[in-house]
């Protein structure tokens, strides 16, 4: 069986398209080639005619393989099977994709004669994206990966540091960043993201971000296909989302600083001297996507105008003040005002620390508000003496 492509198609294509189909090649010419059984070779990996043609074979269910491409049915039976992986069921955790022609050209009964229907295909129903975007973790995929990571440290119980020199508990971005990226991680599943968000619980995150941003929506990555944002956006992701958290003392300006600085003084003759408060803000810079009691916890409480010695850390109520007096939140709401932040969602961590003194008892207190979107983190230290 051959595809019979009539001499107006192939000009058509040719004036569309000349950098895929060459053009030197006569429509007459390459008819005879199919018929004799002589095919085109099969275009360099990378290019965008090889990332059609595996757009063609990963996301075509067998129906339209074997009847539309009009594949031999056992390569059709062979493409499906690769990609139902071991459980052999289409649109279950363990699915794949082929990731190059060289992984497809592998299979059993493909062969030049469907390969060539397939790039046929792939030519003539658009599914060719050039030129192609310059590697890069695309914006879409970006924000996905962002809301992984805060799925999975939401979904994560804490864990205690033990390391000396250690104050933020786990999970670490470092430790969610694998099972966001690589494969999903028994102990802090991607996969459960993928459910939650209305996909399959793929155990590949690239499957999961493929259905997420062209099954459930439609995004312009989505034509690079899932084998092209796996070759050229995922590295790109992992070296954004690599970096260590890092913060940086925020700009504020003076006349704020001196409100703030005020309203401070206030709530300390207010308790007689027998308290202390500070607030310090930082900001840090996108794709350090850090976790609260891990990456911020870590940054921020080695810098509190006091030591701490083994501080417990619990996550409070997100998009609400922490519950201290009402002066040190009226000062909080001033300050995320005067930041421009008001209205900003954000999570909400403390770190709390009883220090043994004679005959009194000194309370530490660091509130943190973390403002994911805006990249700034907001502190509330706080000392309280008690006498016995």
């Amino acid at each position: 069986m051959f595809i019979r492509i009539h001499t107006p198609v192939l000009i058509a294509l040719c004036l569309s398209a000349p950098t895929l189909l060459g053009c030197a090649v006569e429509s007459e010419d390459a008819l005879l080639d199919e018929r004799s059984g002589n095919y085109p070779p099969l275009p360099a990996e990378g290019t965008p005619l090889a990332y059609a043609m595996l757009r063609v074979a990963n996301e075509l269910d067998f129906d339209t393989l074997d009847i539309d491409v009009a594949l031999d049915k056992r390569a059709a039976t062979s493409i499906v099977e690769y990609r139902a992986g071991q459980d052999e069921l289409l649109g279950t955790a363990d699915d794949q994709f082929l990731p190059d022609l060289a992984e497809l050209d592998g299979l059993y009964w493909l062969g030049p004669a469907n390969l060539w229907k397939i790039q046929n295909y792939a030519l003539l129903s658009g599914y060719v994206a050039d030129p192609l975007p310059a590697p890069s973790c695309e914006p879409e995929l970006e924000d996905a990966v962002s809301a992984c990571l805060r799925h999975l440290e939401d979904a994560a119980a804490p864990i205690q540091s033990q390391l000396q020199g250690e104050y933020g508990w786990g999970p670490y971005k470092a430790d969610l960043l694998p099972s966001c990226l690589t494969a999903s991680d028994p102990a802090f599943p991607s996969a459960d993201y993928f459910a939650d968000a209305g996909a399959v619980a793929y155990l590949e995150p690239m499957l999961g971000y493929q259905s997420l941003m062209c099954e459930l929506s439609s995004e312009p990555i989505c034509a690079l296909g899932v084998a092209g944002v796996a070759e050229r956006s995922r590295p790109e992701c992992a070296g954004f989302f690599a970096p260590d958290l890092a913060v940086a003392e925020l700009a504020v300006d003076p006349a704020d600083q001196a409100d703030w600085d005020a309203q401070i003084a206030a709530l300390e003759t207010a308790c007689n001297g027998e308290c202390g408060y500070w607030v310090r803000a930082y900001d840090y810079a996108p794709g350090m996507a850090p976790t609260l009691l891990g990456d911020v916890m870590q940054a921020v409480i080695p810098e509190a105008p006091f030591a701490y010695y083994g501080p417990w850390l619990s996550r409070e109520p997100s998009d609400q003040l922490p519950a201290v007096s009402a002066g040190a939140q009226a000062l909080l709401d001033d300050v995320l005002a005067d930041l421009g932040l008001t209205g900003e969602a954000y999570d909400v961590a403390r770190a709390a620390d009883e220090i043994p003194c004679p005959n009194c008892h000194q309370f530490l207190d660091s509130y943190v508000l973390l403002l994911r979107d805006a990249g700034v983190v907001i502190v509330l230290d706080v000392e309280t003496f008690w006498d016995s």
